[in-house]
């Protein structure tokens, strides 16, 4: 009787543990049903933007600023990919010598060089990592401007037409475009999971300058994955050590090596960054620079300039300044940069990280602005 009993009550037992577990994979056959038509759904909402630009006739040229940096460069490589992979006939494009640095990322993912774009005029564009006329290609005016992806701030391109618009304030401009892969559905290869790495760990100083966000640790931490890069740190140092290479260049190549043009209060000036690889390759550059701001400055048409040059001593990056002319001298001398100190009549030191997107260029245009604000 009690063995009776006890198959009885095992039976029971056996029958509840079914009834859970069936429910239990029940239950989570209906979650990752519910989950994958959300994931459809908003798929298909991040396409709606493509539906709203309607028929585009031609080749969408895809470019980031004059100057092109690592990320301007990659983003727009990945960009097209991703226009080619939604059906459009999208080509990457540069408007300046791509730099050493750039060229070690499309060397070692296999990528070719974009071909130069000379002009604008007439042809279909979307521009990444810059949203502003100055920095952009010649004959914009007259382009057909259908989308911008960009990080920085809202810049002067204006156009008649709805377009895509797409700026958040993150490291990088590559990790925009990897955040627009995945809310169109689309699968990064490997290629181009390396490229928007090299973007993201360029722009962002392997993830540690101040402008890194959790999505740009994110996008690296997958993108490194898809790529099969097992040590990002070793990847970026091959990287900045190119970038610190100036070898072949001229002195006006090394200027425009990293270059941004900006009009604040009706003040046209030109901001350039460099990495130097201590205090006496840096004081190399100053030397080099000043002989060429002089006649760069009359071929651009800039009201004045600053060349930031920085290297690193410990965690304690050190600054120097270098500007133009007494103009550009008492407008940086009225920034607030940290530790500010003139050690010459054209140049000065400060301490810190030096993003020139969020550091320099809001300290310049706030000394600018309030020059106008009390003109008026």
């Amino acid at each position: 009787m009690k063995k009776k009993n006890m198959i009885a009550v095992l039976i029971a037992i056996i029958i509840v543990i079914s009834a859970c577990t069936g429910g239990y994979f029940l239950g989570a056959g209906i979650t990752d049903a519910k989950y994958n038509a959300e994931r459809e759904y908003s798929i298909r909402l991040a396409g709606s933007d493509l539906e709203g630009l309607g028929e585009i006739e031609g080749t969408i040229f895809v470019t980031g600023h004059k100057s092109p940096d690592s990320d301007t460069i990659c983003c727009s490589i990945a960009y097209a990919a991703l226009m080619r992979k939604l059906g459009y006939d999208a080509k990457p494009v540069v408007l300046g010598r791509v730099n050493n640095e750039s060229r070690y990322i499309l060397k070692t993912t296999g990528t070719d060089e974009p071909e130069l774009l000379e002009n604008a005029s007439g042809l279909n564009m979307i521009l990444v990592d810059h949203s502003e006329y100055p920095q952009s290609a010649d004959g914009l005016n007259d382009a057909n401007v259908i989308g911008i992806i960009d990080h920085h701030g809202i810049g002067d391109v204006t156009t008649s037409k709805p377009i895509i618009y797409d700026a958040r304030p993150l490291g990088a401009a590559s990790t925009i475009v990897w955040l627009r892969y995945r809310e169109y559905g689309v699968e990064i290869d490997k290629q181009t999971a390396h490229l928007l790495l090299g973007g993201i760990l360029s722009d962002t100083s392997c993830l540690e300058s101040s402008n890194t966000t959790f999505a740009d640790r994110e996008g690296a931490k997958v993108l490194s994955e898809i790529a099969a890069v097992d040590d990002i740190n070793a990847f970026y140092s091959e990287m900045h050590r190119e970038a610190l290479s100036f070898e072949g260049m001229t002195d006006a190549e090394i200027y425009y090596n990293d270059y941004k043009e900006y009009e604040t209060a009706g003040v046209r000036y030109a901001v350039a960054s460099l990495q130097a690889l201590d205090e006496n390759s840096a004081k190399e550059l100053i030397i080099k620079m000043r002989n060429v701001i002089p006649s760069e400055i009359i071929s651009t048409g800039m009201d004045m300039a600053f060349v930031k040059i920085t290297y690193d001593v410990g965690d304690d990056p050190v600054n120097y300044l270098l500007v133009s002319d007494a103009d550009a001298a008492e407008i940086a001398g009225k920034t607030d940069l940290k530790k500010l100190n003139m050690v010459e009549d054209d140049l000065f030191t400060f301490k810190g990280k030096s993003s020139r997107k969020s550091v320099l260029v809001p300290a310049i245009d706030k000394v600018l602005n309030s020059y106008f604000d009390e003109k008026n």
